[in-house]
């Protein structure tokens, strides 16, 4: 079933004779429950596709539907609805804040939701011990090691169970043992319906995918079924 589908779609930074093109003409569907990988060069617009996809940023022209709907014309109090409830976010170096614990951390999306804390308390122990680190609830992040930071920050992307996860090198800032660790999280997450798109730089974890997406030069270059 389809879930996300660019139509010609741009992504234009700058203005008048300061123009840089991000994105051209980006046609791609996805859809429900697949394990998607996007490689590319640097500068290459992988993230900003991300971004994109995540209503993160909007498009400069195009068409871009979720679940049926067009969103590219919607305002961003309405996006980040959609945000909180659709999309579940990871990045590279972890974006967790160093103050909080664990817990609170894995919290904040909850927050914006408007769940009890009862409710809060019973969703997070669920995930932490799905994920191994219901021993470290309580810990501050500056106690945790970088693939520990990385699986609190995939417990907090999929606290409020959203439809898919989007993770920007999400095992950039790790070891070759520990980044498979992750990418076998999300794996585990692909099998329970959640559709993942990846993007990352390291060929082995794309392989490991579904599809694997192309992109030079802000085109599409390449679309591959793996499996």
């Amino acid at each position: 079933m389809e879930i996300i589908k660019l139509n010609k779609v741009n992504k234009i930074y700058g203005s008048k004779n300061n123009k840089i093109a991000a994105l051209n003409d980006i046609n791609l569907t996805i859809n429900k429950g697949e394990l998607i990988s996007i490689i590319g060069p640097s500068g290459s617009g992988k993230s900003t596709l991300l971004n994109i996809i995540g209503t993160l940023s909007k498009i400069t022209s195009g068409d871009y539907i979720l679940n049926n709907k067009k969103v590219d014309n919607l305002k961003n109090i309405e996006l980040a609805k959609i945000r909180n409830k659709t999309f579940g976010f990871v990045v590279q170096h972890f974006a967790l804040i160093n103050d909080y614990s664990v817990f609170e951390n894995i919290e904040i999306p909850l927050q914006y939701s408007k769940t009890s804390y009862k409710n809060r308390k019973y969703i997070i122990e669920n995930i932490l011990s799905k994920l191994e680190l219901t021993d470290k609830i309580n810990k501050n992040i500056t106690e945790l090691s970088g693939g520990q930071c990385q699986r609190v920050a995939i417990a907090r992307a999929i606290v409020n169970d959203p439809e898919v996860i989007l993770a920007d090198e999400p095992t950039g800032a790790l070891d070759q043992k520990t980044g498979q660790n992750v990418l076998d999280i999300f794996k585990n997450l692909n099998k329970e319906g959640k559709t993942i798109i990846i993007v990352t730089h390291d060929i082995k974890i794309a392989n490991q995918c579904d599809r694997i997406i192309k992109i030079e030069d802000g085109y599409l270059k390449n679309d591959t079924i793996i499996k």
